[in-house]
């Protein structure tokens, strides 16, 4: 019997199993958040869709824009907005939640390491709550977007399981570094300022990254929220056969999209345990 089962051994197990114990837990400790993360989730999409959507669209779309682009402008940035939204919101729970208020200063994955919920079990749990996280936030901008006239298909539900993809196709493999850090520093600070806001600005979430330099568009390519956005666009705007080519992907590249966004995310999940296990044994 392992040193770990030794100790807890004489606990009694969750019902419904560890994963489902901390998850609960997370839903009860996030209750009191709940009003302030709703209300945010739902002015950001607003302010963004007037502001970019119908205003700067207005603009592009009176120039010619939505000639050049084959749909509205609001119709294009609608899926790379929704996934740009769930990769935010995952990168943002994969960071100081983590290290903060589970390894650092509250300690919270200590205490629940000492019941019989296994290492394992708390960071899938973890990973998992990141991921109801990012299709929540996914959902609310899908709504707001068809509130705005945004929404071409049917097919654009389906961006929520590939935003939430996108989304943990960069949160695990952060959440596995949080897990390894004793003080961030300015750690979190660079992942925003260098990798999350880059991403944002430079995957084709405002204009098809064939504008850019060759050079630049080689680096759109190890960008988990531009493969995400060509996904969304897909399945948004793809049924409409836009004679422009915008949404439209072949079988084979929708395959390699996936294979770039669900390779990562699997990787960085086994790092995530392993480091989770390697924390919580000292």
């Amino acid at each position: 019997m392992s040193t770990e089962q030794t100790r807890t051994a004489h606990l009694v197990k969750p019902a419904g199993g560890g994963i489902r114990a901390v998850l609960t837990y997370n839903l009860i400790a996030d209750r009191r958040y709940i009003k302030v993360s709703l209300l945010s989730q739902l002015i950001a999409p607003v302010l963004y869709l007037l502001a970019l959507g119908v205003g700067l669209g207005g603009v592009i779309n009176a120039h010619g824009g939505a000639d050049s682009l084959g749909t509205s402008y609001l119709s294009f940035i609608a899926p790379a907005l929704i996934a740009a939204t769930a990769l935010q919101v995952g990168v943002g729970d994969a960071t100081y939640p983590i290290l903060h208020g589970g390894f650092k200063y509250q300690r919270i994955y200590f205490g629940i390491g000492a019941t019989p919920v296994t290492a394992g079990q708390l960071a899938r749990s973890i990973l998992t709550w990141i991921a109801y996280k990012a299709a929540g936030a996914s959902a609310i901008y899908l709504a707001v977007v068809a509130c705005f006239g945004g929404i071409r298909s049917v097919g654009a539900l389906l961006c929520l399981p590939i935003a939430t993809l996108g989304a943990l196709a960069l949160a695990t493999p952060i959440a596995a570094f949080s897990a390894t850090l004793q003080d961030e520093g300015n750690s979190f600070n660079m992942i925003f300022r260098f990798v999350v806001t880059p991403m944002f600005l430079f995957s084709g979430t405002f204009y098809p990254i064939s504008t850019l330099p060759h050079w630049v568009r080689l680096l759109a390519w190890l960008s988990p929220l531009w493969h995400a956005t060509e996904l969304a666009r897909w399945v948004s705007l793809g049924p409409l056969q836009l004679t422009t080519g915008v949404g439209s992907l072949s079988a084979p590249m929708a395959v390699v999209h996936l294979l770039f966004l669900l390779v990562p995310a699997l990787i960085g999940a086994r790092l995530t345990i392993w480091r989770f296990a390697v924390r919580l044994s000292r």
